[in-house]
């Protein structure tokens, strides 16, 4: 199972998380004219330039491919592509489980326990309980990857997929801004809580709503609810008092913390003067917290195209 690391979890759940305390001012390189994937140039005080190109894990199909000319312009400018990590060169992996001897049993609900077991049921026609014993992380994995199935995406049909292909075949050096083991220490911070109610966001979206609506706000390239979503995840209180401290320190993982080392990447690449074509999953790149703000506040121009 390829290793997603929690990477586009605010895509499925912002709108189901019923978030509050909401930023309503909006960034203004959000807004475009151009229809389709956002793309922004970088640029330093030099001159020198690279691309930021906000993609998307998943997709329906083909139909997007290949991308607009103004994107495939800038790809072939560049002469690198960066990712935020390779993931052609994960290899195989056992899936992580309580050493304590607990079981997922002990980590989530009873009642979320049971409905999670169903939709596995319902996917795979019977449950041994060959999970029981792995983390809620790969719960959440499992279930995610069932629900991406059953409505019809795939990974394989991602702009992140595209590009890393395109980039395979034509030879290109592909460099990480990340990479999968800092990531994967990433996850250590999320807690049972933050884990559970991302579970129930998927055991939710009955009818894959989140899936589609994320689909065309992607190919529209309207980032503006996006925004809204990412921003609100910053001071977003629950009623479970150990769910909002959970949220707030994913949110300063996973959003905060990555967003400013990958913008720390792109400096380093515009320092050294290299063409590098920069993908990173867009609900990284906007907000307040985003790699494009993090890029305009160190001085450097951040334009729409």
């Amino acid at each position: 199972m390829k290793k997603r690391v929690l990477i586009f979890i605010c895509l499925l759940i912002a709108a189901a998380l019923c978030m509050q305390g909401c930023i309503s001012t909006l960034l203004s390189y959000v807004q475009t004219e151009r229809r389709g994937p956002a793309m922004w140039i970088v640029e330093d005080k030099d001159g020198h330039r690279c691309y930021l190109f906000a993609t998307s894990h998943i997709g329906q199909n083909d139909s997007l491919f290949p991308l607009p000319d103004v994107i495939e312009d800038a790809y072939s400018y560049c002469s690198s592509v960066a990712f935020e990590y390779n993931f052609t060169l994960d290899s195989a992996h056992a899936a992580p489980v309580y050493e304590d001897g607990t079981t997922i049993k002990d980590h989530i609900a009873e009642n979320v326990y049971n409905a999670a077991v169903a939709k596995i049921k319902d996917h795979e026609r019977d449950y041994d309980g060959r999970y029981d014993n792995c983390t809620a992380a790969v719960w959440y994995s499992v279930l995610e990857n069932i629900a991406m199935e059953q409505s019809g995406f795939s990974s394989n049909y991602g702009t992140e997929a595209y590009i890393m292909n395109k980039a395979k075949a034509d030879g290109k050096t592909v460099r990480e801004l990340e990479g999968a083991e800092y990531l994967e220490e990433l996850e250590s911070f999320v807690t049972d809580k933050v884990y559970e109610s991302f579970i129930i966001s998927i055991l939710n979206n009955r009818n894959y709503s989140s899936y589609t609506s994320y689909d065309t706000v992607y190919k529209n390239g309207n980032l503006t609810s996006l925004t809204y979503s990412v921003n609100s995840m910053m001071n977003a209180q629950y009623q479970d008092a150990a769910l909002s401290a959970g949220m707030q320190t994913y949110y300063e993982k996973f959003y905060k913390e990555r967003n400013r080392k990958i913008a720390d990447e792109v400096m380093k690449y515009l320092s050294d003067g290299e063409r590098v074509f920069v993908c990173v999953e867009c609900s990284h790149i906007v907000g307040t917290d985003g790699v494009a703000a993090n890029l305009q506040s160190g001085g450097y121009k951040v334009i729409r195209k």
